[in-house]
């Protein structure tokens, strides 16, 4: 039986997934040859890969459904936003090849990958814009916050753009190399950390059968983290750093709410299926961890890259790991078994593979971290290859899954 059309779109997933999967491939060859003329463009593609192919594209493939089920509005336009969507991730992947092959084209490729953005942003707005009028004081909240978020994400998008034209012959002001610090700030933290906040408060419902006790937690990491994030990118495009430790200590007492929140969560579980709840402790750890990169950051150390694949690669992209695990099997069930299926993720996944997955990602995060930490190209090289591992298992309890489905 097909999906209902407000599903989440398999392919936009599957494009994720296979972002996320090529992203230790590159993460491997980065390690296997650090000091090349193009270890830094290699970089700078692993960062966007990441970012843009595996979490962003599959945040707005989930947001597809997520918006009409949470706030119980159809989605205004959405052949259009599901056709953008999959230009988005095809202009990705360009973006990611000109990295490596051919910088001259990257400006053009970034305007492309925003313009497809514009249109799902669109209908996006156009979405939540019934939601405004709702007579649910709650509903409202939620539209505000995911159109805030949204904004973020526009914001990131334009500068990034800005960012790009330096690979141009255009002669930037001075001031222009301050931007991609900027761009990356609202990034990760105004779209990345915000959405996952925002997406968390529901989607942690059905993971551990459990909901926060403390909603004002809630608001606070929030309202701290916006604010922060905004802080935070000003001061780094104008260079003053007591703007950007004032950013980051807002973002630190955010992340502060959140943890003790969401453990709080997890401690009180219901659900006795631990896989996606394991990831979800997990990516907790990571973002602490990448906090703390990030303040060694601005105290003057050079952790710029273990910091980033903290925040991407652990924060962001464990936590996605972790709504996988249930969000993606429950769309197989639905695709295979019909919307009134409520078979467990956990019956049709099996205990090895996924725990595989999660030891093997863990692993990887840390080596590759204590490889960038400490110069160790040979410790991040594994940590690559652990990673890889992990995936195959991810990917081969899926497989799994569907298989299981189809019975």
């Amino acid at each position: 039986m097909p999906a209902r059309k407000h599903w989440i779109p398999p392919l936009g997933l599957a494009f994720g997934q296979l972002c996320h999967g090529l992203s230790w491939v590159l993460a491997l060859a980065i390690a296997l040859d650090p000091y090349s003329q193009r270890a830094a463009s290699a970089q700078i593609a692993w960062i966007h890969l990441v970012a843009l192919g595996w979490l962003t594209t599959t945040a707005l493939s989930i947001l597809l459904h997520a918006i009409p089920a949470f706030l119980e509005v159809r989605w205004r336009a959405e052949s259009a936003a599901r056709a953008s969507l999959a230009v988005f991730a095809l202009g990705v992947a360009a973006f990611v090849a000109a990295f490596l092959a051919a910088p001259r084209g990257i400006f053009g490729i970034a305007i492309s990958i925003v313009a497809a953005l514009s249109v799902y942003l669109a209908t996006a707005w156009r979405t939540l814009a019934q939601a405004f009028r709702s007579p649910d004081r709650i509903d409202r909240a939620v539209a505000r916050a995911f159109a805030v978020t949204l904004g973020m994400l526009a914001l990131a998008a334009l500068l990034g753009v800005a960012s790009a034209s330096l690979f141009t012959s255009f002669t930037p002001p001075p001031w222009f190399v301050r931007l991609p610090p900027a761009h990356a700030a609202i990034a990760l933290f105004g779209w990345l950390t915000l959405l996952i906040y925002g997406v968390s408060a529901r989607t942690l419902r059905p993971l551990t059968g459990n909901r926060s006790r403390r909603p004002v937690l809630h608001v606070i990491s929030g309202t701290a983290t916006l604010i922060g994030a905004l802080l935070l990118a000003v001061g780094s495009a104008l260079g003053v750093a007591a703007i950007a430790w004032s950013g980051a200590g807002l973002i630190a007492i955010g992340a502060a709410a959140y943890v003790v929140d969401v453990a709080a969560v997890l401690h009180g579980s219901t659900v006795t299926y631990r896989v996606p709840q394991a990831f979800v402790a997990s990516a907790l750890i990571w973002l602490v961890v990448a906090l703390a990169l990030g303040g060694c950051i601005l105290a003057g150390l050079p952790f710029q890259e273990a910091f980033a694949f903290a925040m991407l690669a652990g924060w962001a992209g464990q936590m996605v790991n972790g709504h996988i695990f249930h969000i993606g099997v429950r769309l197989i069930a639905t695709i295979y078994r019909g919307d009134e299926d409520e078979t467990p993720p956990g019956q049709l996944l099996g205990p090895r593979l996924p725990w595989a997955a999660f030891a093997s990602m863990q692993c990887a995060v840390a080596a590759i971290l204590a490889g960038l930490i400490f110069g160790s190209a040979p410790t991040a090289a594994a940590g690559a290859v652990l990673g890889l591992g992990g995936w195959i298992a991810l990917a081969s309890a899926l497989a799994s899954a569907r298989a299981a489905a189809r019975a």
